[in-house]
C-alpha cells in the first residue's frame, strides 16, 4: 500500500501504521477479506500529486456501501481508512477534500457507518498519540460531518466544537493578536513584539509541571539559543494562568532574553487561542504568520536543525 505513491515515511510512523495493521488483522473474520483493491492508475499520471490524487479519489470504488457485512464491520472499515489517510501526505489539498467528500457522501447511506468513519477519522487525526495526526487532513471530515443533513445538531455538536477549534490560526494565516502585561506594568500586544525570522509563542502556567520541564528544555537547547543570540529567533512567554503574583515571582526561572508577559484574558476568557493542552507552542514567521500549530517539543527541536 505504502510504495503505490513515491515518497518517505518515518520509520517511527511506518513501524506504527505496521502495528496498527496487524492489530485490526488479529480481529477480522474469515468472511471478510482485509484490504480494498486499489484502482490501477492510469500511465499518463506519472507525478506523485497526479498519482495520489486519482487513487484518493477512487480508492472506494469497489466498496458497496450497502454490504453492512463489510461497511459496518469496524476491523475491516479501520484498515481500509487507514490505508487511505496513509495517502494523504502525497496529495494537494484539492485532492485530499475531494476525496473525502466521496466518501462521506457515499457513506451517508448508512447512518453507522458514518458515524464509524467519523470516529475512526477523529482517532487517526486527531488525537496527539497518533503519528499521523494532521489538523488540516482533519478539518475536510469535519467540514462534511457539520454539513450533512444526516445527523442532528446534538449529535454535531463536539464535531462543530473541533472545526471551530482547527480553524483558528491555522498554518498559512495571521496569528490572532492579542494583549499582555509586561513585567514592568505596560500593555503590548503580540504585533510590537520584533521578529527577524520566527517567534515561538509560548503560552504557558508557571504552577504546570510539564511546563517547567519544556522552558527548562528550550533554554538547555544549544541550537535555539543561537539563534537567538544571532538574532533569527525570538521567543515570546505568556503565562496564562491566574495568579499574577505567582507569575511575577517565577519570572527568573525564564531566560532572560525571552519576551515575557501575563494574559489579560483575551487568550483564554476569549478564547482566542485555544489551549487543551499546556504548554501550547505556537511557531510563527516574521510576519506573525502561523507556520506551525500546536507543535510540539520535540518537533520544534527537529524544526531547529533544519
Amino acid at each position: 500500500m505504502f510504495a503505490v505513491v513515491s515518497g518517505s515515511m518515518s520509520a517511527q510512523r511506518l513501524s506504527w501504521l505496521r502495528q496498527q495493521s496487524s492489530m485490526v488483522a488479529s480481529i477480522v473474520t474469515d468472511t471478510v477479506a482485509l484490504d480494498l483493491p486499489l484502482p490501477a492508475i492510469p500511465s499518463a499520471l506519472r507525478t506523485p500529486h497526479e498519482r495520489a490524487a486519482y487513487l484518493l479519489t477512487h480508492f472506494w470504488d469497489s466498496m458497496d456501501f450497502a454490504d453492512t457485512l463489510r461497511s459496518r464491520h469496524p476491523a475491516f472499515m479501520e484498515q481500509n481508512l487507514v490505508n487511505f489517510l496513509s495517502l494523504f501526505p502525497h496529495a494537494q489539498t484539492e485532492a485530499r477534500t475531494g476525496a473525502v467528500k466521496i466518501l462521506m457522501q457515499r457513506a451517508e447511506s448508512d447512518k453507522t457507518l458514518y458515524l464509524l468513519l467519523a470516529e475512526l477519522a477523529e482517532k487517526y487525526l486527531y488525537t496527539n498519540s497518533s503519528p499521523m495526526q494532521n489538523e488540516e487532513h482533519f478539518i475536510p471530515f469535519l467540514e462534511e460531518i457539520v454539513g450533512t443533513s444526516l445527523l442532528n445538531e446534538t449529535e454535531k455538536s463536539r464535531f462543530r466544537f473541533l472545526l471551530s477549534a482547527a480553524l483558528k490560526n491555522r498554518p498559512g494565516t495571521m496569528a490572532t493578536d492579542f494583549t499582555y502585561l509586561t513585567p514592568n506594568g505596560e500593555l503590548q500586544t503580540l504585533y510590537t513584539v520584533p521578529v527577524t525570522c520566527r517567534l515561538l509563542l509560548l503560552f504557558y502556567d508557571p504552577d504546570c509541571l510539564h511546563c517547567r520541564e519544556t522552558i527548562n528544555a528550550l533554554h538547555t537547547a544549544s541550537r535555539l539559543q543561537q539563534q537567538i543570540d544571532s538574532g533569527q529567533f525570538t521567543v515570546l512567554a505568556i503565562c496564562v494562568g491566574e495568579d499574577r503574583d505567582l507569575w511575577k515571582s517565577t519570572l527568573k526561572d525564564l531566560p532572560t532574553q525571552w519576551f515575557t508577559g501575563f494574559d489579560m484574558g483575551c487568550i483564554r476568557q476569549e478564547e482566542r487561542y485555544l489551549l487543551p493542552d499546556m504548554p501550547m507552542m505556537y511557531l510563527l514567521d516574521g510576519e506573525k504568520r502561523v507556520v506551525k500549530k500546536e507543535v510540539s517539543l520535540h518537533q520544534l527541536l527537529l524544526e531547529l536543525q533544519e
